[in-house]
């Protein structure tokens, strides 16, 4: 005893020396714990080893230990005398870590203490994989993905709406949870994804696009998850990595969500849920550790409705929904929108002298812009391109927003080449039909008489597909 102001207070040794204190103190403990004699008797278990092995400490205590416990090793070790660290053992058909240690006196084995860690190996296996995957980050250079020009700081943003939805897209940046940006074709969806990725704690992952439109049914599922080695005819040699695979520690942008085939939706919830994958024509699984972002101008929950797409997969993806408002909703936009993407323009082509002079931009804000964001950028390429005057006025835009044609840009004998004339009619004709068709692609296409491939190459080639 310890006196204290004359009072006689208990030190640590007296109370451990108390039996009942002691066991209390164990009971405290997460781990299983069981000690046994040197004949295999056990003679205490505490609670975790109770809950653990679902039976009591009065139906334990004073029973051999393989009569309690499966797969047991604890009357071997008081013959071998060796100790048994951290080894696998099955127990009520979950995987632990145990030990297995001598209590010795006078180097004879008088019996064995055993210990089960409480989690199971599910938990070791994904803290392990959570490791590799910090290695991985702090191998990789502190620099911005090349893929993802697009920021936060660089978002044009002025109107309420837009505002609104910038800041939602900034707080969903700091979580790892799945976001669905909605809105219809054109808006800037592409933008959000690539500013959302930038501000995340996985910004000098990878940054993967897939879009899920452009992709023939046949080889979607290759293409997401990828195929191993003669997994089909002309299969690549050693096989190939899906874009889930590329997309690993980072961000995969799955555009147009809502044209991903019936067939392969089955296999990307799985890829959700489970963070795994498996290759078309293999067995192994692969861990994955990707951040989803989905974007899709359709209506889910009414394809859900129409069978066409997975209400399991809706859920999934619908985790954090941000609404991108059309550009004909946020007109005070629009003059920010110009001068930012006129800069970008010119640097692109080496065109420094040209302006758009008060009037023109006065017409491109009273548009409707069926088109938003892309089609105002199409608009102001044309404009940049086949207006030969320096400062753009107002008619040059009537001219062309009325589909009238714009000026033509001539040889010095005043005739035009024809493929400069075969890609303005190319170009114009697209336009209008993206129009008409209330910018689905497929409708388009249609009109067009063209296939919906041919149609994304033609788009591609004019710079008409940025998000």
């Amino acid at each position: 005893m310890k006196h204290v102001n004359g009072v006689k207070q208990p030190v640590l040794t007296d109370i451990f020396r108390t039996k009942e204190t002691f066991e209390k103190i164990l009971d405290i403990s997460a781990e299983g714990l069981m000690v046994m004699n040197r004949d295999g008797i056990i003679v205490y278990v505490n609670k975790s080893f109770e809950k653990i092995h679902g039976i009591s400490k009065n139906d334990a205590e004073g029973r051999h230990v393989t009569e309690i416990m499966e797969n047991t090793r604890m009357h071997i070790v008081t013959q071998t005398s060796a100790a048994e660290i951290n080894e696998i053992q099955t127990i009520g058909g979950h995987e632990y870590i145990v030990s297995r240690v001598p209590l010795m006196v006078d180097n004879r084995c008088i019996g064995v203490v055993g210990k089960i860690r409480f989690q199971d190996t599910e938990t070791i296996k994904g803290l392990t994989r959570k490791i590799l995957k910090l290695e991985k980050k702090l191998r990789k250079p502190e620099a911005k993905n090349p893929d993802t020009r697009y920021t936060f700081k660089t978002m044009v943003a002025f109107s309420e709406a837009s505002l609104e939805t910038k800041n939602m897209a900034i707080r969903a940046s700091a979580s790892q949870a799945t976001v669905l940006l909605l809105g219809e074709s054109g808006v800037g969806k592409e933008v959000f994804a690539q500013s959302i990725h930038n501000m995340s704690s996985r910004c000098t992952g990878p940054f993967v696009m897939l879009n899920c439109s452009a992709i023939q049914e046949s080889l979607f599922e290759s293409e997401l998850f990828g195929y191993e080695e003669g997994a089909f005819t002309d299969a690549k040699k050693g096989g190939k990595k899906g874009k889930f695979e590329l997309a690993d520690t980072g961000t995969i942008f799955l555009d147009e969500i809502g044209d991903m085939p019936f067939n392969v939706q089955a296999k990307m919830l799985r890829a959700i849920q489970e963070k795994e994958i498996d290759k078309v024509g293999g067995e192994k699984r692969y861990d994955i550790d990707v951040r989803i972002i989905a974007a899709t101008n359709r209506n889910l929950e009414q394809l859900v409705a129409q069978g066409k797409f997975r209400k399991d997969l809706f859920y999934r993806l619908n985790v954090i929904p941000i609404y991108i408002s059309p550009l004909r909703e946020r007109r005070s936009d629009i003059p920010e929108l110009i001068r930012f993407i006129w800069e970008q323009l010119k640097k692109e082509y080496g065109i420094y002298h040209k302006q758009l002079d008060h009037g023109a931009v006065n017409v491109l804000k009273g548009y409707h812009w069926p088109g938003n964001i892309r089609e105002l950028r199409n608009i102001l390429e044309r404009l940049m391109i086949l207006v030969p005057q320096e400062e753009i006025t107002q008619e040059p835009v009537r001219t062309i927003l009325l589909g009238q044609g714009a000026p033509a840009k001539s040889e010095p004998d005043g005739k035009q080449d024809l493929h400069s004339l075969v890609a303005i009619t190319e170009r114009k004709a697209i336009s209008q039909a993206l129009i008409s068709a209330n910018n689905n692609r497929s409708e388009a296409a249609r009109v067009l008489g063209i296939s919906r491939a041919l149609l994304y190459k033609k788009m591609h080639l004019y710079k008409m597909m940025d998000n």
